[in-house]
């Protein structure tokens, strides 16, 4: 793959890749500790939703998604179709200006403590691990960092 050639797309302005989208978000429904969700769910989140999603896509195929939760303070979160290809460092990039478009002064993540290649990937671009923290999801608790970069 052939990073250069990639296209961005914002998904809420193009529909057209919610399936993909919706299909490569559920793969990592545990590691994102989230619950499976529909196209027709995921249309009405894009609608309402504070947020701003970017996908990146090699020949229609949706290879990578970056969100950036405007109303989470600047929680941003990343899912690829194939990993170690630097697809993340690269969602990253194209998020952080639209975090700067968006007059955000830093843009954090909460990984989970089994993740790592998200956390290489967050401390390989400039965000400085804080510390550790627990979420609580379907009555587990879950161990995982909280990384940090100003934009």
């Amino acid at each position: 793959m052939n990073l250069s050639v990639l296209k961005i797309i914002d998904l809420k302005k193009d529909d057209f890749f919610v399936p993909q989208y919706v299909e490569l978000r559920n793969h990592y429904v545990d590691l994102l500790l989230t619950d499976s969700v529909t196209v027709d769910e995921t249309k009405a989140w894009l609608v309402k939703a504070n947020i701003e999603v970017r996908c990146f896509v090699d020949n229609h195929v949706l290879v990578g998604v970056v969100i950036l939760y405007l109303d989470k303070e600047g929680e941003v979160a990343f899912f690829v179709k194939k990993r170690n290809r630097g697809l993340g460092s690269q969602l990253l990039k194209v998020i952080e200006d639209v975090a700067k478009e968006k007059r955000l002064n830093s843009l954090w993540a909460w990984v989970t403590s089994s993740n790592l290649a998200a956390q290489k990937t967050f401390a390989k671009n400039g965000y400085l691990l804080e510390g550790e923290t627990e979420r609580r999801f379907r009555n587990k608790i879950f161990r995982g960092f909280v990384f940090r970069k100003k934009v």
